[in-house]
């Protein structure tokens, strides 16, 4: 054999040898990843999406909880303390996440993490019991959740003589462990792998329970007002054959158009050059589809709210609201519309978004007097 055939095998073995070494599993977050590290975790090299093991994996003698999310990322590492069924249908589950996350976080020394400076950050007040007294519970200890909406959680365990109650604040940023900087990062990475759902243009699931109107021909159906009256989640549709249909007529542009922002559906995906304003007065831009960041905030469990700003003979301008009240947080998106796309043209719908802004800090008046339900 050749000098250059015994260059390039060893080259080619050293490439391989070096990816084996590196493989590692990818994590939502990166104080997942210093936890996974900090417990050494045998973690496989790649995971599969949408993974809920809490059998395999021990710390302490204790079951831990690995989860992984629809783009198989390590998204949860904690004590196993609820009840998985119990746990995967509650609307704050993201909060569950936190609270063994951060029981489990208390018996693990992670490196360069100050345990003391942690937990004052946390904000997290015991009311009865202690933080100790989290290693004594367990899936089949009686747990009830209470809430004031945007503001706090009020967590109480009880079994036996164990009792255990604590108040958290409702804060995205803490329940995640990613500040506000990884949280656009963790936006921009993750609405690029959005995968799109198929659209039949027939009333979407998340309006079923909407309010139900019929003016000028159109059925309207409402999930209600965001801060203002102008700010609407109103769909407009037509019947056929006892099914109702979206809208979309170039004879009615405004309610087309509405109809697209709130939901996605389209004959053909919608390309988006969108602008994220960052933290620190820092952009970047992005090129994804409409209906990929509409995708997203379904999966965040956001509720999505319109509010139409000007329209011209070319375009429409709106602001898109998408509202999560149990994490107390909302996306706020300016859009700039093209009206030929309604025509088939292929143009590219242009925005600006602020992600997670917080809702902790806006007062109780403010609420009551501007978001009005069905």
């Amino acid at each position: 054999m050749s000098l250059r055939f015994h260059i390039a095998w060893i080259m080619m073995m050293a490439a391989a040898f070096t990816f084996k070494v590196d493989a590692a599993p990818s994590f939502y977050t990166r104080c997942l990843e210093t936890l996974s590290k900090a417990l050494k975790l045998n973690l496989p090299d790649r995971m599969e999406a949408d993974v809920d093991n809490d059998s395999t994996w021990h710390y302490a003698g204790k079951p831990l909880r690995v989860r992984t999310n629809a783009y198989g990322d390590v998204s949860h590492i904690g004590y196993k303390l609820f009840d998985s069924q119990w746990a995967v249908a509650h609307d704050a589950r993201p909060l569950l996440d936190f609270l063994e996350r951060y029981a489990l976080e208390q018996d693990v020394r992670r490196e360069g993490v100050d345990k003391a400076e942690e937990a004052s950050r946390k904000r997290v007040t015991f009311i009865e019991g202690n933080v100790s007294m989290l290693r004594n519970v367990d899936p089949e200890t009686n747990c009830t959740v209470s809430e004031i909406e945007r503001r706090s959680y009020t967590v109480a365990w009880e079994k036996d003589s164990l009792k255990v109650r604590l108040q958290v604040s409702a804060d995205y940023q803490l329940f995640t462990g990613a500040n506000a900087v990884e949280l656009e990062q963790i936006f921009e990475r993750d609405v690029r792998r959005t995968r799109l759902e198929p659209t039949e243009g027939t009333l979407p699931k998340e309006w079923l329970q909407g309010r139900r109107s019929h003016a000028d021909s159109l059925f309207i159906v409402s999930n209600g007002c965001y801060l203002s009256d102008q700010i609407r989640s109103d769909l407009y549709l037509y019947e056929q054959d006892g099914t109702l249909f979206l809208v979309k007529d170039v004879s009615r542009p405004l309610q087309s158009v509405n109809n697209i922002l709130l939901t996605g559906h389209s004959e053909k995906d919608i390309p988006l050059k969108l602008t994220v304003d960052k933290y620190g007065y820092n952009k970047s831009q992005i090129e994804i589809t409409l209906q990929q960041l509409l995708a997203y905030f379904r999966m965040e469990n956001c509720k999505v709210y319109l509010g139409i700003k000007d329209r011209t003979s070319d375009y429409i301008t709106a602001t898109l609201f998408a509202v999560n009240l149990k994490m107390a947080y909302n996306h706020t998106v300016s859009l700039k519309f093209p009206l030929k796309i309604l025509d088939g043209a292929e143009m590219k719908v242009e925005g600006t978004i602020y992600t997670y802004t917080p809702l902790q800090n806006i007062t109780e008046k403010f609420f009551i007097n501007n978001i009005k339900q069905n």
